[in-house]
């Protein structure tokens, strides 16, 4: 799954196999990803341009390719302590304090969320605003705009190991609300 929705592979450790393994394998990734480029590295050593703000996430083709990519639902079976929680929240929250609220999540159970994902409903903006994070690194950006009649509710999805609902983290995000907003 992680290679198919890749928008770049670092192909690493190059130095410890053959040239033939090396082919081998960049065959079988771009059987996978046919899209994304492959770099091959040694010890992870990479240009930062070539990985960081190349603006490769596109909601509508993930969407495309998996429509079932924020539900959760089924995921991560193998090991019953990783699980996931799904979070809706409707009406609009305001984006600094989820920033906030995420920035203290990730404080606190950042070594328990292994990624975040979702779609948000700001306050006073027109698109929509997707966001996913893996461990403690987080990044959004605003996307499509909403579409007339369409629902404003935000949408979060968390992966973890020792995940309980029954915690602050499905009861907290209320928190990110704005403080004008009626209740919903």
């Amino acid at each position: 799954e992680q290679v198919a929705f890749a928008d770049r592979i670092l192909l690493n450790k190059t130095d410890l196999v053959s040239e033939a393994d090396l082919e081998r394998v960049e065959k079988r990734l771009k059987s996978i990803n046919s899209q994304a480029p492959v770099q091959r590295c040694t010890k992870a050593e990479v240009s930062p341009d070539w990985v960081l703000d190349i603006g490769a996430f596109d909601l509508k083709r993930v969407i495309e390719m998996d429509p079932e990519f924020l539900n959760t639902d089924g995921e991560h079976e193998h090991d019953n302590s990783v699980s996931s929680i799904s979070i809706i929240q409707p009406g609009n929250v305001d984006l600094e304090l989820v920033q906030k609220w995420v920035g203290q999540l990730l404080q606190e159970k950042g070594a328990q969320i292994y990624r975040m994902k979702g779609v948000l409903s700001i306050s006073n903006a027109d698109e929509k605003f997707v966001y996913q994070a893996v461990h403690m690194l987080f990044r959004g950006n605003f996307d499509d705009k909403w579409e007339a009649g369409e629902p404003r509710e935000s949408k979060l999805v968390f992966i973890g190991k020792n995940l309980d609902e029954k915690e602050p983290l499905t009861s907290d995000v209320s928190q990110t609300r704005p403080v004008h907003a009626p209740p919903v």
